[in-house]
């Protein structure tokens, strides 16, 4: 299956109008994007999780089923994470291979 590319949409979107769309998908917990760079183990904006809590009625379940208190799913306890300099590596990588105007 081949995906799309923005230079597929013509004018339709810009390089930095899809930046501004991605910073903000990054920093929302209720995208797919956004809880998965938070370490999330599912999606839930502001609005689902007030509601979870309401729902719930007790803050200290409630506080234990939340997207960043659960085992996050596909991945096994106590992984490996990438270091530092790896991490430094990538976005080196990233910076040199991107230039968003």
């Amino acid at each position: 299956m081949s995906g799309v590319g923005l230079s597929d949409l013509g004018d339709a979107l810009s390089w930095g109008e899809a930046k501004i769309l991605l910073e903000d998908a990054a920093v929302d917990g209720g995208t797919p994007l956004g809880a998965e760079l938070s370490g999330w183990a599912y999606q839930a904006s502001m609005i689902e999780l007030l509601s979870l809590m309401a729902q719930i009625g007790d803050p200290k379940v409630a506080k234990r089923v939340m997207p960043w208190a659960l085992e996050l799913p596909g991945r096994k306890a106590g992984a490996p994470a990438a270091s530092a300099a790896e991490v430094a590596a990538a976005n080196a990588e990233l910076d040199a291979d991107f230039v968003f105007e």
